[in-house]
């Protein structure tokens, strides 16, 4: 699945539809609870910036089948919890009965074929409104292209190769096995915090040695404390497959992980030792492997340029994403400090290990942009890289010589 963002991304022109979810408004939705990536997230909907959206892009055979394509969505509501919920404010939220929401075709924007999308993904994937997500397509002759796109208190980057997996499996009427309940994994992330976990130690310990700041890139950025920038993009192959290969036995040597050397290289690309980044950490269950959610969680790591010791604060931060998110931040002596509002994480997944058609691509939207935050993403291609940063001239220049110093750490690490 290759990884990409809303204002790098292209589709093919042709005949441009869309649906939507309408709820039964005589019906009486079920309060259910949010987790603390849900809240979060809408807190800062509400205080009126614009919230990211993700979407999963994929083709089908022919043109599309309108009633096909409806039905599957029907049956992909009724499937998964998180899609039934409606957000009403940053701390509440409700369940619609899937049984009693009807599909209806919308208009699309007017444009070319990609600036409509982007329009209609922008104008229905607003977290507080029923549903904050639709569906699009892009029928041609030969080979049609189906968009899902929801705001990201829905999803996570797992749900989105699930939903491209889903939708298409339900589109050509093929069976899919059982999901789990996102809501029922709120519910029990809710619960009391549990203040002698060794796993809430560890936390503590991590935080007073950062002062209980969240942390943020460490090259200057030309961006002062307080403001925001459009953002900016960057995507490329950070290693081929065969590189890629190679630093998964190297990580595998000094103990850890392809993601582990991937932390480790990119502090050396940044020259400034070890440093603090938060990485998010997937707490899925097996049975929870195909349900769509927000089940991520995030911690925080020592990305350190020696590869051994990163692996084990790799290690201490997968033990920290044991305790729930929610129970950690009850328990904190003390509240987190945040310099800017967003947060210098970098993620990581494989998507070799996940459902899905190859071919589909993961479209994040776009939104003010005031610090640095990476993803990576693993395919049978290798490694690559999507930056999101602030369009200034010095985060431009601060970006751009971190990620091509970045591959040479890599070919280093590779020779030690």
């Amino acid at each position: 699945m290759l990884v990409t963002s809303a204002d790098l991304w292209e589709v093919e022109p042709g005949e441009v539809m869309s649906w939507t979810a309408v709820p039964d408004v005589t019906a009486a939705p079920e309060p259910v609870g949010l987790s603390v990536n849900q809240r979060n997230h809408l807190a800062v909907a509400d205080a009126g910036v614009r919230t990211v959206w993700l979407a999963a892009c994929f083709e089908v055979d022919g043109p599309i089948d309108a009633d096909a394509l409806v039905a599957a969505f029907r049956s992909l509501l009724a499937r998964h919890s998180a899609l039934q919920c409606e957000f009403l404010s940053p701390t509440s939220a409700v369940r619609h009965d899937p049984a009693r929401l009807a599909v209806r075709q919308q208009p699309v924007p007017e444009g070319d074929t990609t600036t409509r999308l982007r329009m209609l993904l922008d104008r229905e994937c607003a977290p507080f409104a029923y549903p904050a997500f639709a569906l699009a397509a892009v029928s041609r002759p030969g080979r049609s292209t189906v968009v899902c796109g929801f705001d990201h208190a829905h999803v996570d980057a797992h749900s989105i190769a699930l939903v491209a997996r889903d939708l298409g499996a339900l589109y050509r009427g093929a069976e899919l096995p059982v999901a789990s309940s996102f809501l029922a994994r709120v519910a029990e992330w809710s619960a009391a915090p549990a203040v002698d976990d060794p796993a809430m130690a560890s936390w503590r310990g991590f935080l007073d040695a950062i002062d209980y700041r969240l942390p943020v890139f460490p090259l200057d950025t030309g961006l002062p404390e307080g403001e925001a920038a459009a953002q900016a993009t960057d995507r490329r192959l950070l290693a081929g497959a065969e590189t890629a290969a190679a630093l998964g036995e190297a990580a595998e040597r000094a103990g850890t992980t392809t993601y582990g050397a991937l932390l480790s290289t990119m502090a050396s690309a940044l020259g400034s030792g070890a440093l603090p980044v938060l990485v998010p950490v997937q707490t899925r269950r097996p049975e929870d492997a195909d349900a769509v959610g927000w089940f991520t969680t995030t911690v925080p790591a020592w990305a350190d340029p020696d590869l051994a010791r990163t692996g084990e604060q790799l290690r201490e931060a997968r033990e920290r994403a044991g305790l729930p998110l929610d129970q950690v931040l009850a328990a904190l002596p003390r509240p987190l400090r945040a310099a800017r509002r967003d947060v210098f994480m970098v993620s990581y997944v494989d998507y070799r290990r996940l459902p899905g058609e190859s071919s589909a691509q993961h479209v994040s939207g776009t939104a003010p942009a005031d610090d640095v935050q990476v993803w990576l993403s693993r395919t049978e291609e290798g490694i690559h890289v999507r930056t999101r940063f602030p369009d200034v001239a010095a985060a431009h220049r601060a970006v751009g010589r971190f990620l091509d110093s970045w591959p040479e750490s890599i070919r280093k690490a590779l020779r030690q």
